[in-house]
């Protein structure tokens, strides 16, 4: 993994799931980071150091992208060498019962937000020449899933966005590339599997590898492709799930019998 001592970083989200875990290994490798969440009690419970700055509020709005940037440039000579566009919600219920406002409120944290902040960031990386963008897609963006239309939707516009300005900005240096974790150990999981054990049960027995994903397998991949040691990789798409997305849906992965 490359190392990201002394190196400033942004992490959206950052208050809990991937986004604390990204955190967190950055925090053990000596990075500065702007930890931005729409939580403060969040913010609050990472670690306590003076190399984390935190910056509560909502990226759907373009106001907390300056201040997100602003706090980034006092930390180091005005450099930006990374961002983890990771901050989302979800809605769950039928496409006929969304509202405007449900799918207003999604589409703009779950996509409008990575263009303010990947926006707002690239005008930096751009003048420094160098930097890198990693977004926080999801398997859901490479297929339909019911009851989550609006998520979809978005995530689809996230590999998009991806793709777009990881073209458009290569020539500057900087390089933009997605993540996409499956079925992963979270807050919203660990409430879906006590709420719904069989359910929960059902979804892992689709994983090939026969588990859900950890926070901290997420985020060792998402430190990778913002690396120095990805510096040929842009306009990727890193699936990280078990397997899943190589399964066409129509089978079951293979198991052992004990």
């Amino acid at each position: 993994m490359g190392s990201y001592e002394d190196k400033v970083a942004i992490v959206t989200g950052a208050g809990s799931g991937i986004g604390r875990g990204i955190v967190e290994r950055l925090h053990e490798q000596g990075a500065y980071i702007v930890a931005n969440d729409l939580r403060e009690d969040r913010l609050n419970d990472l670690p306590s150091t003076d190399r984390i700055v935190r910056v509560c509020g909502d990226t759907s709005d373009s106001e907390t992208s300056q201040r997100i940037v602003t706090a980034a440039r006092k930390l180091k000579s005005g450099v930006i060498d990374a961002l983890f566009n990771n901050a989302g919600m979800i809605t769950f219920k039928p496409a006929l019962e969304y509202t405007q406002s449900d799918w207003d409120r999604n589409i703009g944290v779950n996509l409008t937000a990575y263009f303010l902040v990947a926006q707002a960031v690239g005008r930096v990386m751009i003048g420094q020449r160098s930097g890198a963008i990693l977004n926080t897609a999801s398997t859901a963006a490479g297929h339909g899933v019911p009851n989550n239309v609006a998520y979809v939707s978005a995530k689809h516009g996230v590999i998009g966005l991806t793709r777009a300005l990881a073209i458009e900005w290569a020539c500057y240096g900087v390089r933009v590339n997605a993540l996409s974790p499956g079925f992963t150990e979270s807050a919203m999981i660990e409430e879906f599997k006590a709420q719904s054990p069989e359910l929960y049960g059902q979804r892992v027995q689709r994983i090939p590898l026969g588990r859900a994903g950890r926070v901290d397998e997420q985020a060792a991949m998402a430190l990778f492709l913002n690396s120095d040691e990805a510096s040929y990789t842009t306009g990727m798409i890193a699936v990280v799930d078990g397997g899943g997305h190589a399964l066409y849906s129509g089978f079951q992965a293979p198991r052992i019998s004990n």
